[in-house]
């Protein structure tokens, strides 16, 4: 299942009050909980790994405005997403490069295939700046969505 087909409207969020890292994965956590997608006892562990992963090695694309925070967590069913955008930003992965959108990924360790095409399609919407400005001139989750999935249709299948 792709990216996209992950996401419900309550998964996606418009100008988020976040503004650190921290926070922001933090946030983007709570969703899956108050989605029903991800159980509430695994909340601080979702986070933890999710922090943990990001001290090891950055998922920042500085290039593009983009972060793509995800880890492995044991006792998931299946992958779950969740995704932010702000124009006035996330979080600064170095002093004055705001990541301006987040989509977080979360996926049981057994599901490396899964984990990998999740990230791929992530990382080919977002390498679009048509997608990008649209996401961010978003007025609600739904447009954001929408947006989301004309761009989708417009990639070519692999």
């Amino acid at each position: 299942m792709s990216f996209l087909a992950r996401l419900r409207p309550e998964l996606v969020h418009v100008a988020p009050p976040w503004r650190t890292f921290g926070a922001t994965v933090t946030g983007l956590v709570d969703s899956l909980v108050s989605a029903g997608t991800l159980d509430a006892e695994v909340r601080d562990d979702a986070v933890r790994a999710v922090m943990t992963r990001e001290d090891e090695s950055s998922t920042a694309l500085l290039d593009i405005g983009v972060g793509v925070p995800h880890a492995r967590l044991a006792g998931l069913r299946q992958a779950v997403v969740a995704l932010a955008v702000s124009r006035a930003g996330l979080y600064e992965p170095v002093p004055t490069v705001p990541v301006a959108t987040v989509a977080l990924v979360l996926s049981p360790p057994s599901a490396t295939a899964d984990h990998l095409r999740i990230l791929t399609d992530i990382a080919t919407l977002l390498r679009s700046p048509e997608l990008r400005a649209a996401l961010l001139a978003a007025p609600d989750a739904d447009a954001a969505l929408a947006a989301l999935g004309t761009h989708a249709r417009a990639i070519p299948s692999r």
